[in-house]
């Protein structure tokens, strides 16, 4: 099994260390986690490109992206009772925009460069990107 569908099942099956795992059990945003699901995610849709998608591949991949989503939209539910630390609220539209892009790559069969999205978030497997 290649590394980024290791990372993308480690999620899914909510393997500590993992974002989903961080988002679940210690209701926490982990920005490491977070650039290590989506790169995998991104590297997994460039793998896929111009081929049929794989059914139950894509049953995983739509589940976590809508585990992900589901547990932002809870956190601002003022009546329940779950609620994510460390969430970067002043920066939530640009990770929410990474994961929209993702996902729609993913059905849509395209890859979004990282150059497409500034500075505003800055992903560390791209450092030559942004400016020091």
């Amino acid at each position: 099994m290649n590394k980024d569908i290791q990372i993308l099942m480690d999620n899914y099956e909510l393997k500590e260390g993992t974002f989903i795992y961080a988002l679940v059990e210690k209701s926490s945003f982990n920005e490491a986690y977070f650039w290590n699901y989506y790169n995998a995610q991104i590297e997994i849709n460039k793998q896929t490109l111009n081929k049929s998608l794989d059914r139950e591949l894509t049953k995983i991949v739509h589940w976590i992206h809508k585990r992900i989503i589901v547990l932002l939209l809870c956190h601002f539910i003022e009546t329940d009772i779950y609620s994510i630390s460390n969430l970067p609220k002043e920066k939530l539209t640009h990770f929410t925009e990474r994961l929209d892009f993702m996902i729609e790559g993913y059905f849509g069969n395209f890859v979004m460069s990282e150059k497409q999205f500034g500075d505003d978030i800055k992903n560390p497997k791209y450092p030559e990107l942004y400016y020091i």
